[in-house]
C-alpha cells in the first residue's frame, strides 16, 4: 500500500513540473482591412470589396463604414496619373452594395445603395406585422439616393407570401417617417 502512495506521489510531481515549463511563441501580427486589396477597374469606376469586422457593421451605415475606412485622398493619389475628373468608387457586399461619386478633389457627391434581406427598422415590421396579418415576409430590398453623404430618398421592396399567394409592397421609408412626426 505505502509503495502505491509513493507511486502516486511521484506520477503527480512529474505531471506538475511538465505544466510549468514555458513554451515560447513567435510574435503574431493581427490586423484589419477592411476593404480587399482586390480592386477591379473599368474606365474611372473602381470597385471594391468589403470585409466588415462584424455581421451587418457595413449595410447598417454604408457611408459612415466608406468615411472610416477609405481615404480618397490616399486613393486619388494613387491614380492621379490617370487624370479623370471625377471617380466612381463602388463598395461591396455579400449583402449589397454602395456606389459613390467624387470629384477630381474628393468631394463625395451622390451616393447610392442596395441592400438585400437586411433587418427592417423596428417601426416598419411593426407596420407590417399590423397591415398584414397572415403574410410573411420572404425577400426584401432596401434602396438609399443622395447626395453629398446625407440621403435624400430611401425606399424598401417587400415581398409578402401568405400560402399559394404572394404580394411585392414598395414602401418609402422617408415619407412614412415624414407622416410619423406630423402625427406626433
Amino acid at each position: 500500500m505505502k509503495t502505491l502512495i509513493i507511486c502516486i506521489v511521484l506520477v503527480l510531481a512529474a505531471g506538475v513540473s511538465r505544466a510549468q515549463e514555458i513554451t515560447e511563441l513567435k510574435e503574431a501580427k493581427v490586423g484589419f482591412a477592411p476593404l480587399s486589396s482586390e480592386v477591379v477597374r473599368d474606365g474611372n469606376s473602381y470597385a471594391f470589396n468589403v470585409k466588415e469586422s462584424y455581421v451587418g457593421e457595413f449595410e447598417a451605415n454604408p457611408i459612415a463604414f466608406m468615411e472610416a475606412y477609405f481615404d480618397i485622398d490616399n486613393f486619388i493619389d494613387e491614380v492621379k496619373h490617370e487624370n479623370y475628373d471625377s471617380y466612381e468608387v463602388t463598395f461591396s457586399s455579400k449583402k449589397g452594395q454602395l456606389k459613390a461619386d467624387f470629384d477630381k478633389e474628393g468631394n463625395l457627391g451622390a451616393t447610392s445603395e442596395r441592400f438585400k434581406n437586411i433587418l427592417l427598422p423596428a417601426s416598419l415590421r411593426e407596420q407590417l406585422y399590423r397591415d398584414h396579418k397572415g403574410w410573411a415576409m420572404v425577400k426584401n430590398v432596401r434602396v438609399r439616393r443622395g447626395e453629398n453623404g446625407l440621403i435624400d430618398k430611401e425606399f424598401y421592396r417587400i415581398k409578402l407570401r401568405n400560402g399559394s399567394k404572394s404580394k411585392t409592397l414598395k414602401i418609402d421609408s422617408m415619407a412614412a417617417e415624414r407622416n410619423e412626426v406630423a402625427s406626433n
